[in-house]
């Protein structure tokens, strides 16, 4: 049985609203609140939802990106959060990141060398033809040619970039890599080959992900676990499997019949309305608004995360 690798607990990150000449503050923005979970080592843990869900803000909040409101993130039994910074420097070569767009995350001016030999040169790691080879390395893992080293990113396609950034995050060995939507940004004919190459890349190295998406087809393929985030809470979170067979909450069956089906001249019901995301709308549960199952109650209470099945938790009063 697998340790758990990361612990997120009770975890906020709330942005202040300013007004006025003064700036005071009127209200928070909580884009991520109270959100906990844990990911097994060597295990693949998909954090799905809208934009605008707190999903991103969260997994840069475990980073320390961004600055957390409270809470606490448990990586290898350590609260990275209350670390100094001479602590989180060799914390950090254990936790990196595959941004979602990789036309915007790699440097222009930098040959794709410079590109995946900074964290090694940064971190003091390797040097001369020790970093040449180790370069080189990288980039055959990830299905690049070692001539491609002296070349700049113009040169390649946005699915070649993507890999540079996979090799980008390997090159200090770490053991969990957040992914940010790597394949959102990418062509559907790329899409399965680097949602492959990652699975190759964790069985290669006993990686463990964060993975980030609002597709939820994506996520079924690579993920172990699974989390949905609505107005920066979980709003369901179960296996893979479970929660893809019997989803529970009113938000996960619409995000799963946002879909598009394979056979055209078939159609889903709709379910749910409203915008997209509501902000302070309702008093009770934040779905509420958009809720074709919600009553009186709902509009008043706020539904809690809890099990409705073994290992399938969900905050919904109708679940």
């Amino acid at each position: 049985m697998n340790s758990d690798l990361l612990k997120v607990e009770n975890l906020k990150t709330y942005f202040a609203i300013k007004r006025g000449i003064l700036r005071k503050t009127v209200g928070y923005v909580k884009a991520v609140d109270d959100v906990s979970f844990d990911i097994p080592a060597g295990k693949t843990f998909g954090l799905v939802g809208e934009s605008g869900s707190g999903k991103t803000t969260a997994a840069r909040t475990i980073a320390r990106l961004v600055p957390a409101t409270a809470g606490k993130v448990f990586f290898e039994d350590r609260n990275i959060l209350t670390v100094k910074q001479s602590e989180l420097r060799k914390i950090r070569r254990q936790i990196s990141i595959v941004f979602q767009n990789p036309y915007s995350s790699l440097n222009p001016r930098m040959t794709v060398g410079t590109i995946i030999g900074e964290p090694l040169i940064v971190h003091k790691i390797a040097k001369g033809s020790d970093l040449t080879d180790r370069i080189c390395t990288l980039l055959q893992k990830v299905g690049l040619q070692p001539e491609h080293i002296n070349r700049y990113p113009h040169e390649f396609s946005g699915g070649q970039r993507q890999r540079i950034g996979i090799a980008r995050a390997l090159a200090l060995e770490p053991k969990l890599v957040i992914c940010d939507e790597p394949v959102s940004a990418l062509d559907v004919s790329i899409q399965s080959q680097i949602l492959n190459l990652l699975k190759d890349l964790q069985d290669m190295f006993n990686l463990t992900y964060l993975f980030i998406a609002h597709n939820l087809s994506v996520v079924e393929f690579i993920s172990d676990f699974v989390a949905v985030m609505y107005l920066g809470k979980i709003v369901e979170m179960a296996s893979a499997e479970m929660l893809y067979k019997n989803p529970l909450h009113p938000y996960t069956k619409l995000l799963l019949k946002a879909i598009p089906l394979p056979v055209p001249v078939r159609k889903r019901q709709a379910i749910g309305s409203g915008e997209a995301l509501k902000i302070g709308t309702s008093a009770g549960c934040p779905f509420y608004p958009r809720c074709p199952i919600g009553d009186e109650f709902c509009s008043k209470n706020v539904p809690k995360l809890e099990e409705k099945a073994v290992g399938h938790r969900a905050a919904c009063f109708k679940a």
